[in-house]
C-alpha cells in the first residue's frame, strides 16, 4: 500500500495552506486503482453467483416475461441479491458470500443488511 499513500493533502485556514496530511490507510477517493480493485472483486463475485445460477442452486428474478433473470446488482458500496425464499437458496447465497469474504476480506455488515420478501411469499417461508 505504500505506493498508493504517496499523496498528501493540506487544508486552507483563512485562505492559507496549513499542514501536510498523508493518508495512512485505505485507498484515496478518485484513485483509479480503487475502481479496478472493485471491478476485480465484483467480477469474482459475479462469476461465483453465475456458477450457482447455472447449476440451478440460485434463481434470480425475471424483470419481464421474456427478459433475463437478475440474481444480483453490485454498486460501489451496496449490493442487492435476489433469490427464491427458501432455505436451500438462502444457504447457497450464504455460502457464496462466505467464499467471497474468505478471498477478498470484504464482509457483509449484518447491522446494515436486511432481507425483503415479496408480497406472495408465505409467512412460513420467511
Amino acid at each position: 500500500m505504500s505506493c498508493v499513500c504517496l499523496v498528501s493533502y493540506s487544508i486552507l485556514i483563512n485562505g492559507s495552506p496549513y499542514g501536510d496530511i498523508t493518508p495512512m490507510r485505505g485507498l484515496r477517493q478518485g484513485d483509479l486503482l480503487s475502481l479496478y480493485l472493485f471491478l476485480l472483486c465484483a467480477e469474482m463475485l459475479t462469476q461465483k453467483l453465475n456458477q450457482q445460477e447455472d447449476k440451478g442452486h440460485i434463481k434470480g428474478i425475471a424483470i419481464s416475461n421474456n427478459g433475463p433473470r437478475v440474481s444480483h446488482l453490485l454498486f460501489a458500496d451496496d449490493s442487492l441479491f435476489f433469490c427464491q425464499a427458501n432455505f436451500c437458496k438462502m444457504e447457497t447465497l450464504s455460502r457464496v458470500l462466505t467464499f467471497y469474504d474468505n478471498l477478498s476480506g470484504q464482509q457483509v455488515n449484518v447491522a446494515k443488511s436486511s432481507i425483503i420478501f415479496g408480497l406472495r411469499v408465505f409467512e412460513s417461508n420467511r
